[in-house]
């Protein structure tokens, strides 16, 4: 199946996923595949039809993933994924400013205001309390204020009805 591979395989090339991933973790001259191309594939595998680690190959087989990124679905073993994950890992800042700021040169994206809110997260698990010492999940905004929704733009009280500073009119 081709889907929307071809498509995906222009994204990750214009967003140089491939080229920045190798250069920031290159592999040994004897490896077949550099994680790069295994990063291409599972980005592309999340986009079309996630499939847990161990089915991936077997998407590639089903898909048309050697023709639109050159890269045979034998090599794209769990181990082999999780190698490149794991060679991700210490730099996913860096790599993801780099394929942000790519993004931006290739798509012209205008960045004269950009916002980027991480107030809100979400743990999951089955945890009747936390042990000592460990971090306690919070939602929303430290204070308590609420964010401007899209809904309602013109929204200037957060939750508890007091004005939020953070969205006044001088941003």
């Amino acid at each position: 199946m081709l889907g929307a591979l071809p498509v995906v395989a222009a994204f990750c090339s214009r967003l140089r996923i491939r080229e920045l991933v190798d250069a920031v973790c290159p592999v040994r001259d004897v490896a077949e595949l550099t994680h790069g191309q295994v990063i291409e594939v599972l980005v592309a595998n999340r986009l079309t039809s996630p499939a847990p680690l161990v089915h991936v190959q077997d998407w590639a087989r089903a898909w048309a993933v050697g023709e639109a990124f050159g890269v045979g679905p034998g090599l794209l073993n769990d181990d082999r994924i999780g190698r490149a994950l794991d060679a991700i890992a210490p730099h996913l800042d860096l790599l993801a400013g780099s394929i942000g700021l790519a993004a931006i040169e290739a798509f012209g994206i205008e960045v004269t205001q950009t916002h980027w809110d991480m107030t809100s997260i979400s743990l999951h698990g089955d945890y009747d309390t936390a042990e000592a010492g460990f971090a306690r999940p919070r939602f929303g905004h430290p204070k308590g204020w609420a964010s401007r929704s899209e809904a309602d733009p013109g929204r200037d009280r957060g939750e508890r009805g007091r004005r939020d500073p953070g969205l006044s009119p001088r941003l």
